[in-house]
């Protein structure tokens, strides 16, 4: 084949560090008792990280099927951990939130992505830090805006 691969630079970077945390994320949730599968817990800390918003936004952000989101929710919600009420402006839609009872299991939620966290950033000073979170922000940000115009697939 005479047809060399591009130069990908971050983007594919990016790719696999996301691969990477969200793996070493599963892995340690699994050894953490939270009474909760590693899915359950992934939803619950989306939840905590989006509190109100609508089941169908969860599914998009999380990149699940909204069926597989309401398997998940339903567990959590016999659990106690989340609640979810008719959205007031869509009587078809329904708004997630947390509980009060959440609140342990987040804790132990919270420790994980912290560890996990520090892992990653193992040799970076804060202000390596603070940089590394600005652009991941603006690419974050590019990235959803180009996803919300006419040319980006979405009305």
């Amino acid at each position: 084949m005479s047809l060399s691969a591009p130069s990908s630079g971050a983007t594919l970077m990016i790719v696999d560090l996301a691969r990477l945390l969200r793996r070493r994320f599963e892995t340690a949730l699994a050894d953490v008792d939270t009474g909760l599968t590693v899915a359950e817990a992934r939803t619950l800390a989306f939840v905590w990280r989006n509190p109100g918003l609508r089941q169908a936004a969860i599914a998009d952000v999380m990149s699940v099927e909204p069926m597989t989101l309401v398997g998940n929710l339903d567990a959590l919600e016999r659990a106690g951990l989340v609640t979810r009420t008719v959205d007031p402006t869509d009587r078809r839609a329904k708004l997630v939130t947390l509980t009060d009872a959440a609140d342990p299991v987040l804790e132990r939620i919270e420790k994980v992505i912290m560890d996990v966290r520090a892992d990653a950033l193992a040799g970076l000073t804060e202000d390596e830090c603070k940089a590394l979170e600005t652009m991941l922000s603006k690419l974050r940000g590019n990235l959803c805006r180009k996803e919300t115009t006419p040319s980006g697939g979405k009305p």
